[in-house]
């Protein structure tokens, strides 16, 4: 199923453009008969796999199943998908901002929808099992908000308890995983409400019988992540093909920020020399070495920041190591520019119905890993006189524009640019590819380097001309 993650959700997109009413109630089609919810806390950002069963309940056979969310998570939603439990068949998710407001006394509750559509219908009292797949933009907060240098993190994380779905649930439970120690932060007095630590696992329930929209039992977990959380602001990443040349070159510029917890005190170069040789360094919660995940064969390496070249990196087959000026505790920035050229044949192939189409695929991250990115520029520059036929991306953009811009020796319109703006990327998606069918003819391959020679030879000749005057002020 890993080899074809990529292949599948080219197809899930986040659609944001539907239609619908905006306190919206979906019919009470289904019946959660098991609702299993596993949250994934390892990490720089939170994953949630859950595993349902349901019951169709109405009265006629049903195809869509509304997942919810809770309106502060769906703003932070990296990607959403489902796919059949006992099959490899994922299922067309889309999300939608329609929303449910629930009023109570104590407070008032905003929902929102993705819809799940199943490949046939289900007959009324059949029963299906299929896994929701969901991964976010967002972790815990440090906590306490200020730790020393050699000092274990702890995050603190805020969930819904019981399940939140807009069916009512037979059972359901919950499980965290990925942190070798858990801890409730104020426990409720329901003990039946209480989870409890197996090995790794915090578990909860499981519990019977809960009602649809049921988010008003809150669950706050403290746990163990001595580890950076790398969080990229801004992400300016531009590729350019060269036909010529048969090289694609990238460039990235990252503003980098670590939302670990910040020092208690200022920084102290002896304590941290002592905490490297005292630990291993990879298990602290503050960054020194970056590990980019680059394609095969990359060369000409390059890494640079606002100072200027930074020495301290390395290449290591398809890993690049670079080591910033100083090192990111919680709450500093870097902003830093890395670089690398591979072979274009890695990247542009084609097209089998004519020798002048051409469908360039392109990764849609090469960054550190553990790694979310909150907005992502994506700039892929095609050659002069490229006309775009199609565009594919593996996961929504939020805007899509193609212009051109001049680079070197271009002397007549420029490079096409095609630029895709994307938001909540993380390193999961990173081997996502953006696929770009484009029409390159032999006209225009050859026309650059003619012009080129024409001017060259024009100016040749206008350099002979002049010499031939004879501007001279004597006979």
């Amino acid at each position: 199923m890993k080899g074809a993650w990529f292949s599948w959700i080219a197809g899930l997109f986040l659609f944001y453009n539907v239609s619908l009413a905006a306190q919206y109630v979906p019919p009470a089609t289904w019946e959660n008969v098991d609702y299993k919810r596993t949250v994934d806390v390892s990490n720089a950002y939170i994953s949630e796999t859950i595993e349902i069963t349901v019951k169709n309940i109405g009265n006629e056979p049903a195809t869509e199943y509304f997942a919810v969310f809770e309106s502060d998570i769906f703003n932070k939603i990296s990607f959403f998908s489902a796919y059949l439990s006992d099959k490899a068949f994922f299922l067309n998710s889309q999300l939608f901002v329609n929303s449910t407001t629930e009023n109570s006394d104590e407070e008032s509750n905003d929902t929102r929808y993705g819809i799940i559509e199943f490949p046939n219908a289900i007959p009324p009292q059949e029963e299906i099992s299929f896994v929701i797949k969901n991964f976010y933009n967002t972790v815990g907060v440090p906590y306490p908000e200020h730790i020393g240098m050699s000092e274990e993190q702890h995050l603190l994380w805020e969930t819904n308890r019981l399940p939140l779905s807009a069916y009512n649930t037979k059972k359901g439970s919950l499980k965290i995983i990925g942190s070798s120690s858990f801890e409730e932060f104020h426990p409720p007095n329901d003990e039946s409400l209480i989870g409890k630590t197996t090995g790794k696992v915090f578990e909860f329930g499981p519990w019977e019988n809960i009602p649809k929209l049921s988010n008003k039992e809150r669950l706050a977990v403290v746990y163990s992540h001595n580890a950076p959380l790398n969080e990229v602001t801004n992400l300016k990443r531009d590729v350019w093909l060269s036909h010529w040349a048969s090289t694609t070159q990238f460039e990235e510029y990252y503003e980098l920020t670590n939302k670990a917890a910040k020092l208690t005190k200022g920084f102290s170069r002896l304590e941290l020399m002592k905490q490297i040789q005292n630990q291993n360094i990879r298990e602290t919660h503050f960054i020194t070495v970056l590990d980019m995940l680059l394609p095969n064969d990359a060369t000409d390496h390059y890494f640079t920041d606002l100072v200027g070249l930074v020495s301290t990196s390395h290449a290591e087959r398809d890993h690049f190591f670079i080591r910033p000026r100083f090192p990111l505790f919680g709450g500093w920035n870097y902003n830093f520019t890395v670089g690398w050229t591979n072979p274009l044949s890695d990247f542009l192939h084609v097209s089998s119905d004519s020798s002048e189409k051409y469908v360039a695929s392109i990764p849609l991250l090469n960054g550190p890993l553990d790694t979310v990115y909150d907005n992502v520029e994506l700039s892929i520059f095609l050659p002069e006189g490229a006309k775009i036929v199609d565009i594919d991306s593996p996961v929504p953009f939020t805007k899509v524009s193609v212009e051109t811009q001049k680079s070197y020796f271009d002397l007549n319109k420029g490079h096409v640019k095609l630029t895709f703006q994307y938001r909540n990327l993380i390193t999961q998606v990173a081997n996502g590819q953006v696929l770009i069918k484009y029409d390159y003819s032999k006209n225009s391959f050859f026309k650059k380097p003619l012009s080129i020679a024409c001017y060259i030879f024009a100016a040749l000749m206008g350099f002979f001309f002049l010499k031939t005057l004879n501007l001279s002020l004597t006979n």
